[in-house]
């Protein structure tokens, strides 16, 4: 297989590193109203998003960015939850993640989506641990082209508020 000239893997589909983790909360995950602490949902959203990123660029990957984190419904305790996440973006060495968290009460069967997040990982090589390319994105749907157009639009506006705080982005 000739390399492009970047020197990057082959690209991938979303379809190929989606994953899906799941945990059952816990009492003692509950904050002193009663949910599930913010920061237990957070771990599972980061560990979701770190498994596709890293089966996107088969390699270590590390979290540099939380763009978004939407907590639309609380968690509660026996809640069965799912985090799934897709990849939505790629750059030569970072990948967007969208990770959907949903919390099901196993004894109803009600399904609830109760977070939203944006997550940014990049990829190290394995013998120095520097940023690494990372096999380019392959949009197939419609729907990975429109979750990957609302992720430039992210991208430009971090660039347009780092370039107006005199920082790089």
């Amino acid at each position: 297989m000739p390399d492009n000239e970047d020197n990057r893997p082959a690209g991938k589909t979303p379809r190929e590193s989606a994953s899906t983790l799941s945990e059952s909360m816990m009492p003692d995950q509950l904050n002193h109203h009663g949910n599930v602490f913010g920061g237990e949902i957070l771990a599972l959203v980061d560990k979701a998003g770190g498994v596709v990123a890293r089966r996107h660029a088969r390699m270590p990957v590390v979290t540099v960015m939380v763009d978004r984190v939407e907590f639309r419904e609380p968690v509660y305790a026996n809640d069965f939850v799912e985090a799934h996440g897709r990849l939505i973006r790629v750059g030569r060495t970072s990948m967007e993640v969208m990770v959907t968290v949903e919390a099901e009460q196993i004894e109803s069967g009600k399904r609830r989506t109760t977070n939203r997040c944006f997550l940014t990982y990049v990829a190290l090589d394995m013998l120095n641990g520097k940023p690494a390319p990372v096999p380019p994105l392959i949009l197939e749907t419609d729907e990975d082209r429109r979750l990957h157009e609302m992720a430039e639009r992210r991208r430009d506006r971090r660039e347009a508020e780092a370039e107006d705080e005199g920082i790089e982005p």
